[in-house]
């Protein structure tokens, strides 16, 4: 009880914070700045005690410019969630080198089996309601629903013969079963779900969700319409570009999409409890049958999600990234007609990088992270002695970025059991970029102060993960960036596999696409000029990229073009590690004195102001 009296609290202090938007936005607070960033809608919804995210929905529409995640207008799903309108608009993608796998995600869709039974249960929960002849508007408001029990009777016919589609399907491998996108249309039309009727499902179940949440509303546990929901999500993916010309349009999408098909995984639910009041996990009871599948309709043509915004009657559409090269192949892919392209070198001069790839640890090992090499504890001890030679050397910060989570944690683990850890973090103290949102804003805190101190100090991350693409290390936070490894998509991996095949089965001369294996090295190269990226942040900065693994020779070519003219060969051809540490130690020692000294900026906070209400319920806690 006392639980659920605290989640009313919560939902009731929700729901006055977002009824004081209007009012807010009324207020001096907000009509008296130009601009509000993010920190200040918090600061004003504190003060004012209304909430900033609806705040920020609601002056979206007469800003000027709006700043947000580019999903928001490639994802139709966010894009009408939002209500934004796009007319006549210039759209900025910056960090663009993420958008075809954007827009190849906004464009598909999943739903399993436990979906569809979630589905029928809210079908059943809104017409126990209308039997009971409850309803969901306040007192004193006669207004019916806009649909009867007929109409929810029609719709739970359709969601039980759907159900029955899916037993259809029989066993299913463990590695799935694969079938042309055209098919998801014969499967749903097995449920009477077809090109003239989704629009009408598609209607009645999103009226139903909006009936369930307010008839839920201010109720802790009531039902919001989850299985309907993602009945409505699912089919406007699949219908949600159709054209008036059916098989045309058919033949398009069989050629850009995938059904995948896997078994969905057994959920547990616990038993009840125990003498002892604790809850009894002798007693697991599964939930979903055997039969159970997962309906994934992949989109593997980026075309499609940007065509989506095309149409939305945008004025330009602008990419910009450090990393989007090589761009033919982007430009294809995303079937957009470019009208100008540019591409700039870096603004440093070369006195402010040295790059080199490093092929062999200070033992002679080979440095190769390859599947066949990368659990050779040969390789995994050179690898520790590299960075610790490297760390030596360097002065403040160090990043090392490790292609997974897998085989950071066991290369740690390697280290740990040799000393080799000890070792390093004699150097300088290492940190790990741990999962966890609260861990990761303490570790990076941790990390910023460490480097402040005369040891400096090492950060340990993943590439692609939120260091990598997402952080700002100029200046100290920074000095040197070690990549171990490309980070390969897993090469087995169902929606990689289709892929590839895709692009295979669709290149041609004219459309210009990537080949299957440019397309899979690219994904790695791009991911580690992400990374690299992180160092070099200013005119003024510099700093060492040092890639470890003797493949990067072979994969030059995919790094940009910035950093391929700063790589040099080993004088007479032989690779030696202590010529590149002397080098190292030569070209830090130039920077430092020749560069102007970064200037630590001191960031004062503002206090909050607070209204005797907030001060009485923080007396309180």
């Amino acid at each position: 009880l006392h639980r659920v009296d605290r989640r009313q609290r919560q939902m009731c202090i929700r729901d006055s914070y977002h009824s004081r938007v209007e009012k807010a936005l009324e207020g001096p607070e907000i009509n008296n700045k130009s601009v509000l960033d993010i920190e200040d809608l918090v600061k004003v919804g504190k003060s004012c005690r209304a909430c900033p995210y609806y705040m920020s929905k609601q002056l979206s529409g007469q800003a000027d410019i709006v700043f947000l995640p580019y999903n928001y207008v490639l994802d139709p799903k966010l894009l009408k969630s939002f209500k934004l309108e796009l007319s006549n608009s210039v759209v900025i993608l910056d960090e663009a080198h993420n958008v075809e796998k954007v827009c190849q995600d906004a464009a598909s869709v999943q739903i399993a089996s436990s979906d569809i039974a979630l589905c029928i249960e809210d079908i059943s929960h809104v017409m126990k309601l209308l039997d009971e002849n409850e309803r969901l508007v306040p007192t004193g408001d006669e207004e019916a629903p806009d649909f009867n029990l007929e109409d929810c009777a029609m719709l739970k016919g359709i969601m039980l013969e759907l159900e029955k589609q899916f037993d259809s399907i029989g066993q299913i491998s463990s590695q799935g079963k694969t079938l042309p996108g055209g098919k998801i249309f014969d499967f749903l039309s097995g449920a009477n779900i077809t090109q003239e009727s989704f629009a009408m499902v598609v209607k009645l179940t999103d009226t139903l969700v909006e009936f369930l949440q307010q008839a839920s509303a201010g109720k802790a546990f009531g039902r919001k319409g989850g299985g309907l929901s993602k009945v409505s999500e699912f089919l406007s993916v699949v219908y949600g570009s159709m054209t008036s010309n059916f098989e045309t349009w058919r033949q398009t999408m069989e050629r850009g999409y995938r059904l995948h098909i896997e078994v969905e995984e057994q959920k547990k639910k616990w038993g009840g409890k125990s003498s002892d009041g604790w809850l009894n996990t002798s007693s697991v009871q599964q939930t979903i049958n055997n039969n159970a599948k997962i309906l994934n309709y992949w989109c593997f043509n980026p075309g499609f999600g940007m065509a989506q915004l095309v149409q939305k009657n945008v004025h330009s559409i602008i990419l910009t990234s450090g990393t989007l090269a090589p761009l033919k192949p982007l430009i294809s892919e995303l079937a957009l007609n470019v009208g100008h392209q540019l591409e700039n070198p870096h603004i440093i001069k070369p006195s402010q990088v040295i790059a080199k790839i490093i092929s062999q640890g200070p033992d002679g090992t080979a440095l190769n992270c390859g599947f066949n090499n990368r659990d050779n504890p040969k390789y995994i001890h050179s690898l520790a002695l590299t960075i610790k030679t490297v760390a030596s050397c360097t002065p403040n910060g160090l990043l090392v970025f490790f292609p997974s989570y897998v085989l950071m944690n066991k290369a740690q683990e390697a280290w740990r059991n040799s000393g080799m850890w000890n070792a390093i973090n004699d150097v300088k103290p290492i940190f790990t970029e741990p999962k966890g949102k609260d861990e990761f804003d303490e570790c990076i805190n941790d990390y910023y102060e460490a480097v402040e101190t005369s040891r400096g100090a090492i950060f340990m991350a993943v590439l692609r993960g939120k260091v990598s693409e997402g952080l700002d290390f100029k200046d100290k936070n920074g000095r040197a960036v070690i990549i171990i490894g490309l980070p390969f998509p897993p090469y087995m991996d169902p929606r990689v596999v289709l892929k590839k095949e895709y692009l295979d089965k669709n290149r041609t001369q004219e459309n210009k696409l990537a080949g299957s294996q440019e397309w899979y090295n690219t994904e790695a190269t791009r991911a580690v000029n992400q990374a690299i990226g992180r160092v070099i942040r200013h005119k003024d900065d510099y700093g060492a990229i040092l890639l470890c693994d003797q493949r990067f020779h072979a994969y030059k070519a995919g790094l940009s073009k910035w950093i391929q003219v700063h790589i040099t060969q080993p004088s007479g051809g032989k690779f030696v590690f202590g010529a590149v540490i002397r080098e190292l130690n030569q070209f830090f020692r130039n920077a430092s004195s020749s560069l102007p000294i970064p200037v630590k900026r001191e960031i004062k906070e503002e206090t909050i102001p607070i209204d005797e209400e907030d001060r009485s319920s923080a007396r309180k806690k």
